[in-house]
């Protein structure tokens, strides 16, 4: 069974400083961080705080934040220069750093991404300098469904055996690309109920993009160029070796046979993410979470098509991965 994030009691591992507490949401990932107001800016000597416990816990969760998207912005470039999202038609109109997730539609047009991020990844690792963190705000959260999972890659890393880990050690994937929607969810314990939910969904979805042609996610499918990345890299923050994974975009491994390599990988994404190690956040109104590419790999999750979902996207600039 997957670990639902939750707060530990104050003997069971609060870390605290300068009125600002970390209580672990896992034992093995993640942390939810109290006595921050991200409606106000967060002081040097708090930003540093959260910086730390951000590198310890690699997933961090602020709730019930009423932050407006100007102090969204502020409190991300605590980590480092916001960055744009590479397709643009889903950005927040007054904010266009920020990407909207949403299944809200109105006037029959949607207001933001429906369907993203639904398969195991770190974000954007089809570019040369994929995203070091990104940060999501629950705008509007559904009732049911739409929760966020996450995956340690030191932890998939440290329980790879030695043949696997000479057989990857210096090897980079090969990355591209390509359409993922109207999958909707990257959760291995669906309900039946929720499997037939999806595919009445698909279903709709794909009748809608055969009337009004292909959404500006599918229109650049395969038509960025691929980039080859580290299968594990080295973490530029704390040194630590971790897994680098996207196991959607990945379609193989420089100087290895497809037929080696495709299956390598699949079975990297699948031991990595075995339901046990994997954290569920269960997202309430206002909470604000925000993850480590470099040492994590996460999955949204099917929102039914009734329950309304908004949220605010921004991630930071990142660095070569090696």
């Amino acid at each position: 069974m997957q670990a639902e994030a939750m707060r530990a009691d104050a003997a069971d591992g609060v870390e605290r400083g300068i009125g600002i507490e970390a209580v672990p949401l896992t034992p093995f990932l993640g942390a939810e961080i109290t006595g921050l107001d991200l409606s106000q800016d967060v002081a040097p000597d708090a930003a540093a705080r959260v910086r730390e416990l951000f590198f310890r816990h690699q997933v961090i969760a602020i709730r019930g934040q009423d932050i407006s998207p100007e102090g969204f912005i502020r409190f991300a470039e605590i980590f480092g220069p916001i960055e744009p999202f590479f397709i643009s038609s889903y950005n927040h109109p007054e904010h266009p750093q920020i990407y909207v997730l949403s299944n809200v539609r109105k006037e029959g047009k949607p207001i933001g991404r429906d369907g993203a991020g639904t398969h195991w990844h770190s974000d954007s690792t089809f570019v040369e300098k994929p995203s070091s963190v990104t940060l999501l705000h629950g705008v509007e959260v559904p009732a049911r469904g739409g929760d966020t999972l996450f995956a340690n890659m030191y932890d998939a890393y440290d329980r790879l055996d030695a043949e696997t880990k000479a057989l990857i050690d210096g090897r980079r994937a090969i990355h591209r690309y390509q359409r993922k929607e109207f999958v909707f969810s990257g959760d291995r314990e669906l309900s039946a109920q929720e499997k037939a939910e999806i595919e009445e969904l698909k279903r709709i979805r794909l009748a809608e993009e055969a009337a009004a042609g292909p959404s500006p996610t599918a229109q650049k499918s395969n038509k960025v160029p691929e980039q080859a990345h580290p299968v594990a890299r080295t973490h530029p923050v704390t040194g630590r070796k971790a897994l680098y994974l996207n196991d959607e975009m990945m379609v193989g491994i420089e100087g290895m046979d497809d037929a080696v390599a495709v299956p390598l990988l699949r079975r990297l994404c699948e031991e990595a993410t075995t339901p046990d190690q994997v954290l569920r956040f269960k997202w309430r109104k206002g909470d604000l979470v925000a993850w480590d590419n470099a040492s994590t790999i996460h999955s949204a999750t099917f929102t039914p098509p009734d329950q309304a979902r908004v949220m605010h996207r921004l991630t930071v600039e990142g660095s070569v991965p090696v």
